[in-house]
């Protein structure tokens, strides 16, 4: 089988992170379209058992077309493809959170996310939503990108339940299928260093120079890594 005919059958899910759209991914994904086919879910944020029911459909969806897929999760993402990646034929955690058996979003949080990005997450006065502070983000989750970029995404920002920090992922799906952590290393919210724990813990790692929205500052690095993941997966005779 040729590259060509192998590129034609992996597909790539592009799942994005907490507060944001598939609006994130949308440079990346047309820079791998020119390969693969690339598909960016958006999450509803009920609940994350809601939204890896949504990526756990699409995966089984493709799966039974017969193609092969590289399932990638930013930030929040990361609990979201490790509660519904285990038939996927690769993860890739980007710049995200990497649960261990029985953790929560809270749990992880604790261990990884600065100061400077907690103190741009606002909860609602009732303690029910949880949303971005439209200046405290920038330094958090923008400072290297564009203010074109900043701007965009400002607009765009969703506000998330609270209670989606307390749900577990009991058997993440990294235990089980191979997977790679991207780590961002200007990142100012994710800690770069629990980044780098985190893909010697896979046993498999690549770096991009972006901050923790690299898809926009470090769009063509991140692109080039995920189109490298997806080029070495197996197809299935």
């Amino acid at each position: 089988m040729s590259q060509s005919q192998i590129d034609g059958n992996v597909e790539i899910v592009l799942v994005h992170g907490l507060f944001i759209g598939p609006w994130a991914w949308t440079r990346v994904r047309e820079i791998l379209s020119s390969r693969f086919t690339v598909h960016a879910p958006q999450l509803p944020f009920a609940s994350l058992e809601t939204d890896a029911a949504l990526v756990r459909e699409l995966v089984a969806s493709l799966n039974s077309q017969g193609r092969t897929i590289l399932l990638v999760g930013h930030s929040y993402g990361g609990m979201v493809i490790s509660q519904a990646g285990h038939d996927a034929a690769h993860l890739c955690y980007l710049g995200a959170l990497l649960p261990e058996p029985g953790q929560t979003a809270a749990d992880v949080s604790g261990i990884c996310v600065s100061a400077t990005c907690a103190e741009a997450m606002v909860s609602s006065d009732d303690g029910k939503w949880i949303s971005l502070d439209s200046e405290k983000s920038v330094a958090a989750l923008y400072h290297l990108c564009l203010p074109t970029d900043v701007a965009f995404a400002s607009a765009r920002h969703r506000p998330a339940p609270a209670a989606i920090f307390a749900e577990t992922v009991q058997r993440p799906a990294w235990l089980d299928r191979p997977a790679t952590y991207i780590v961002c290393d200007g990142d100012q919210a994710v800690a770069p260093a629990y980044q780098r724990a985190c893909g010697q813990r896979l046993g498999s790692m690549l770096n991009v120079s972006g901050d923790h929205s690299a898809f926009f500052s470090a769009d063509i690095e991140v692109a080039t890594a995920i189109a490298g993941l997806a080029s070495t997966l197996t197809v299935p005779d």
